[in-house]
């Protein structure tokens, strides 16, 4: 690094990153500040995620007004292949180097440090321009700048706290529930059928009914961090859940299915692995008009880290089953895109508590897969969610139930 930079006062920059913020304004001036502790002749930041792309440059003033550095594209090709730094020459400097930039669930950015020339990169200096970018990647400043930034271990821990809690009021609840349906059964062949008291009472009934669905997705939260050794089949647990949720489905529309012959189990056994895709399912069904079309399909992928960091979740590198489903839909307003994961049981549906989402992303967790949220590409509309979970062939271990999970239930976003 040049003068007056030096590495001691560009690794004592590094903490500034985390300091909390919500101005977008935040990060320019962070990306100054990193300007000058190290002496860079210039060094900045792209990220072509999911919405616009996002530049920032610094050469002793921010600016955002530039296009994106003409290396970027083939940047983030060799970044994504597994190279932790890259080079590029440039024009009366010693170059610059590259480094990946991966929130969480979200599209890969770059970081970048051109040194002035006539002084030579050094290992120690590419390495530290490693370490910014996984500092920067949950900085908050980043998350004012392009959206919210993930930690799926923190979003674990909050859901695995509900999680006990949930078990013990859906236990005491389920006895309240069933004294209700139990009398109330019992009542209605005392009172005349077809009178008001009948309606009354049948009424009761049904609410005892319809919370007795609640408390069962309050279990299913408690439990889903539980994991059997047993292999899952994907196609066999959309076709369960397709005919399951035959009832709501819109009147024309239909759920068309893309498996390949001989595709693999997954480590998820059956129970999991069916609420996990009939909650992704529903939602998209919900989501999609009369006559529109939910798509599913799933094939093979073998996962880079730059691919992992893609999905949240604790999915890894190595061979899994990637499942897509997509509805039709409006798509997934951007202030609602903002809340998902951040609020664990975020919700827009009436009725709904957010439980199935948070359920879904602690199975998928429990079982060392992940979950990914995006819009349907041009010139379609709707949401795509793409699922990813290891091959039974390769089981990993499962995690163990403090901060994860295992299983999903219906309900909202």
């Amino acid at each position: 690094m040049s003068a007056p930079g030096t590495l001691a006062a560009a690794l004592a920059h590094l903490p500034n990153w985390w300091a909390e913020t919500a101005d977008p304004l935040a990060f320019d001036a962070l990306l100054s500040a990193w300007h000058r502790a190290c002496g860079w002749r210039g060094c900045g930041f792209a990220w072509t995620g999911d919405c616009d792309p996002v530049v920032r440059v610094a050469n002793g003033t921010v600016r955002a007004d530039v296009p994106t550095p003409p290396e970027v594209p083939d940047a983030l090709r060799r970044l994504k292949a597994g190279e932790q730094t890259v080079s590029y020459s440039v024009q009366n400097s010693s170059g610059r180097v590259y480094a990946a930039v991966q929130p969480a669930g979200r599209g890969l950015g770059v970081l970048w440090a051109e040194k002035p020339a006539g002084q030579p990169w050094t290992d120690a200096e590419r390495a530290f321009v490693g370490l910014t970018a996984r500092t920067v990647e949950r900085s908050p400043a980043l998350a004012a700048l392009i959206g919210p930034v993930i930690d799926p271990e923190r979003l674990n821990q909050r859901l695995a706290d509900a999680a006990v809690i949930a078990g013990r009021m859906a236990h005491d609840f389920d006895n309240l529930l069933q004294g209700i349906i139990g009398f109330s059964d019992l009542t209605l062949p005392l009172v005349p059928p077809g009178s008001q008291a009948s309606g009354f009472v049948s009424e009761i009934g049904k609410v005892g009914q319809r919370g007795i669905q609640f408390t069962q997705q309050l279990h299913n939260l408690s439990r889903s961090a539980h994991t059997k050794p047993n292999p899952g089949s994907v196609p066999l647990a959309v076709s369960k859940e397709e005919a399951r949720l035959k009832p709501i489905t819109p009147l024309g529309a239909r759920v068309e299915k893309d498996f390949p012959a001989g595709l693999p189990a997954v480590a998820m056994e059956a129970g999991p692995l069916q609420v996990v895709l009939g909650h992704l399912l529903e939602n998209a069904i919900e989501a999609t008009p009369q006559g529109g079309t939910v798509r599913v399909s799933a094939r093979p992928v073998e996962l880079s880290d730059a691919d992992a960091r893609t999905y949240i979740g604790r999915a890894a590198v190595g061979a899994h089953l990637q499942v897509t489903v997509a509805d039709a839909g409006p798509g997934i307003k951007p202030e609602v895109r903002r809340r998902l994961f951040v609020e664990p049981f975020y919700t827009t549906k009436v009725r709904h508590r957010g439980l199935g989402l948070a359920i879904a992303y602690r199975a998928l967790c429990a079982h060392r897969g992940g979950v990914r949220i995006e819009s349907v590409p041009a010139p379609g509309t709707g949401t795509l969610v793409r699922v990813v979970l290891p091959l039974a062939a390769a089981r990993p271990l499962a995690v163990a139930a403090g901060p994860v999970a295992a299983t999903a239930a219906a309900g909202g976003y």
